[in-house]
């Protein structure tokens, strides 16, 4: 009796306890928080599907592709490209391609380079019809290393994207082989 009230409290504190899921892939690891998990290939297909009533469209998705409780997280493979870690440029560019949006009256885009401990960060932000993207580009100190993620939030959640991006922003590490 005593071992079947232990596998009940075992098997009731499993399904109530969730762990914290972990990305990891070349060069960087970042902690998610509690409620993320990944999407395999047909989740991801049914979120761009013709017939879709999806709120969260994005014609590219990057390779790892996370469900943060009801935000999409998209993150890519560390960027070892010295040539393209160029976030002023980046950001020139994408600067000029939100002039697209402004000219057609939307004035949500934003974007700002900043320091996040020994990192730069490269963040960019738009609302259109109601989905709002942050773009990230987060480079280690020496500027080998670029990871680069998208977050897409229905406008209705914009406080819990920001605090999702301060916390990868914030805990992202760079990683050695």
């Amino acid at each position: 009796m005593k071992k079947v009230i232990i596998l009940i409290i075992s098997i009731i504190c499993a399904l109530n306890c969730k762990a914290q899921l972990t990305h990891t892939s070349e060069f960087i690891k970042v902690n998610l928080p509690d409620g993320t998990y990944k999407m395999n290939k047909q989740q991801v297909d049914a979120l761009s599907g013709k017939n879709s009533t999806n709120k969260f469209p994005q014609q590219l998705r990057l390779p790892y592709t996370y469900n943060v409780n009801g935000i999409l997280l998209n993150v890519n493979n560390v960027n070892q490209d010295s040539v393209n870690n160029n976030l002023p440029g980046t950001k020139k560019f994408l600067d000029n391609l939100a002039g697209l949006l402004k000219r057609h009256g939307n004035n949500t885009y934003t974007s700002i380079i900043k320091n996040v401990k020994d990192n730069q960060a490269l963040v960019t932000n738009q609302i259109v019809n109601g989905v709002g993207r942050y773009r990230f580009y987060l480079q280690n100190h020496i500027k080998t290393l670029t990871f680069i993620g998208t977050i897409e939030y229905p406008e209705t959640d914009s406080a819990k994207a920001r605090a999702l991006l301060d916390d990868i922003l914030n805990n992202a590490q760079f990683t050695t082989k």
